[in-house]
Order: structure tokens, then C-alpha cells, then sequence
């Protein structure tokens, strides 16, 4: 939890899986400049939230309204298709509503994912973040990730680059 902030960071349950969509929905719109898409990405990503490997992290503000999402699930091979890789966490669906970028939200929930996955056994965490989003670049260099060189192709047509943390590489 973030006590010296207006917001909490807490684990999510399957309650909160409409909104985190919804949040998700509307940061990569803000993000992208395009209209937000309400069904084909929820449909791809409810399952990734719901699945029994995920967990996730909601920051909500001390009224109660959900303001960020974040989630991690085991990394798999194949593009994310494939058998899952030993000890290597996925970090996915990081969104923060626009009206509380630059407020510490993300890199509370992208720390809240790193403890608990640590916690639960991973040593390694990837994600992937599309090309121009220098935010979440900053966000995610702030917080010991590295860029490792790979790029990709994300499922809606846009460039994305590889990051890792690995906890003993850290200084």
C-alpha cells in the first residue's frame, strides 16, 4: 500500500477485472490518440486477467474509484502461446487513467507486481512497451528495467521494444 500518497495500492480480484479493462482501454487510447476500442481487446484481455496464472494490482483512490491496473502472469514461450518458461514473470497490462499520469501510480503498481512476483518464485520479469511511449519507458528504466535490444510487433500493428529485470543483476 502507498499510505503517503491519495491512493492504495491493492491486489485485485476478479471484481475488478471490467474496470482494470476499462482503464487499460482508455490509457492506450490517450496513449495511441485513437478512439478507445471497447470489445476485441477486452475479449483478449479478460481472459490473460482471469487466467490461473495471473495476478494483478488495482490503485484506487481513497474514495474508492479505481485510477490504475497493473498484472503479471508466467511467461511463455511462442510469443506468449507456448509452454511457460521457469521462473520468468510477464508483466502486462500496465495503465494508469490520464488524469493521474505523472501522480507515482504506475510505479507504485509496476513495485507491488515485482515484491509479489518475487514472492511467489519468479526471478526474471519481461514486458514490452510500444516504441513511442516514453512515459512508460521512464517509468519502467526508473525501476531497474532494462531495454534488452528485442523488438516485436504488437497484435495491433505497432512497433514494441523488450525489457528485463533480473534482481541480481541490479547494483
Amino acid at each position: 500500500m502507498s499510505a503517503d500518497h491519495a491512493f492504495i495500492v491493492r491486489p485485485g480480484t476478479a471484481t475488478d477485472i471490467e474496470e482494470a479493462l476499462t482503464i487499460l482501454n482508455t490509457a492506450d487510447a490517450r496513449r495511441s490518440g485513437r478512439s478507445p476500442c471497447a470489445g476485441e481487446s477486452r475479449d483478449r484481455m479478460r481472459p490473460r486477467l482471469a487466467g490461473p496464472d495471473a495476478f494483478f494490482f488495482v490503485a484506487q483512490r481513497t474514495d474508492g474509484n479505481p485510477i490504475g491496473v497493473a498484472a503479471g502472469l508466467s511467461g511463455r514461450q511462442d510469443g506468449g502461446v507456448g509452454p511457460t518458461i521457469p521462473g520468468l514473470c510477464h508483466i502486462s497490462m500496465v495503465a494508469v487513467r490520464p488524469e493521474h499520469w505523472g501522480e507515482g501510480v504506475g510505479k507504485h503498481l509496476v513495485q507491488a507486481l515485482l515484491s509479489h512476483g518475487r514472492a511467489l518464485g519468479y526471478t526474471r520479469f519481461q514486458l514490452f512497451t510500444h516504441v513511442d511511449n516514453t512515459r512508460a519507458q521512464r517509468l519502467y528504466e526508473g525501476v531497474g528495467f532494462a531495454r534488452t535490444g528485442r523488438t516485436a510487433v504488437s497484435d495491433g500493428g505497432e512497433g514494441i521494444v523488450h525489457y528485463l529485470w533480473v534482481p541480481h543483476q541490479l547494483p
